[in-house]
C-alpha cells in the first residue's frame, strides 16, 4: 500500500437513510456506514435507519460494507466543530477492522490507530520489524484508568507522509473527527 497519493476518497450523503429514503429525526440514532464499490476507490458514506439496519441491508452487486459505526442526527445549528463520531465509535470500528484482510481496509485501521495516539486514547508500546514474508506491526495500548489495557497490533500499510496526512484529512471530514487532544 505504499503511495505518494491518498488511497481514499470518501463522499458523504445528507441525514437520510439510503434504504427506505426516509430523512432521519434530529437526535435520532441510526447506522452510518462505509461502503466499497468494487473497481472504484471512493468509499460513499452512507446513513441507514435503526429499524432498517436491524432488518439486514441486501447491497446491490459488487457493493461490500467497508466499516459502520452507531450515531445520532446532530441538532440544527450544532457547532461543526462537534464531532459526529465520538473516541468510543472510532475505537469500536478500529476494533471492527482488526481482522480486515483487503489492503484498504488495513490502511484505514492504521490511519484510525494514528487519529487515537494523537487523541490520547491508545499509546505507542512498540514495533515488531516486518519481513519478506510478514509486514510490520504497531503494538498499541488502549489506554484505561488504572493502566492495563488491551494491547492490539496494527499491519503497517507503508504509507508515505504525504497519504497518511491526505488520507486523515479526508477521513476527519468525513465522520467529522476533532483531530485535537482532549
Amino acid at each position: 500500500m505504499s503511495s505518494s497519493a491518498s488511497p481514499y476518497e470518501i463522499t458523504r450523503s445528507q441525514e437520510v437513510c439510503a434504504a427506505s429514503g426516509r430523512e432521519l429525526d434530529v437526535g435520532e440514532e441510526h447506522i452510518a456506514a462505509l461502503l466499497e464499490t468494487a473497481g472504484d476507490s471512493t468509499l460513499n458514506r452512507v446513513l441507514y435507519a435503526m429499524d432498517v439496519w436491524e432488518q439486514g441491508i441486501n447491497f446491490d452487486e459488487g457493493v461490500s460494507l467497508f466499516g459502520f459505526w452507531r450515531r445520532r442526527v446532530p441538532e440544527p445549528g450544532e457547532s461543526k466543530k462537534t464531532p459526529l463520531v465520538s473516541d468510543d465509535e472510532i475505537f469500536d470500528l478500529f476494533e471492527q477492522l482488526g481482522e480486515a484482510t483487503e489492503e484498504k481496509q488495513i490502511g484505514f485501521r492504521y490511519l484510525l490507530t494514528l487519529m487515537l495516539m494523537r487523541k490520547k486514547k491508545i499509546e505507542l508500546e512498540g514495533m515488531i520489524a516486518g519481513d519478506d514474508e510478514n509486514p510490520s506491526l504497531l503494538k498499541v495500548r488502549q489506554k484505561v484508568k488504572g493502566g492495563g489495557g488491551p494491547v492490539f497490533e496494527v499491519i503497517d500499510p507503508k504509507m508515505d507522509d504525504d497519504a497518511i496526512a491526505e488520507a486523515i484529512e479526508e477521513l476527519g471530514q468525513v465522520i467529522q473527527f476533532d483531530q485535537g487532544a482532549s
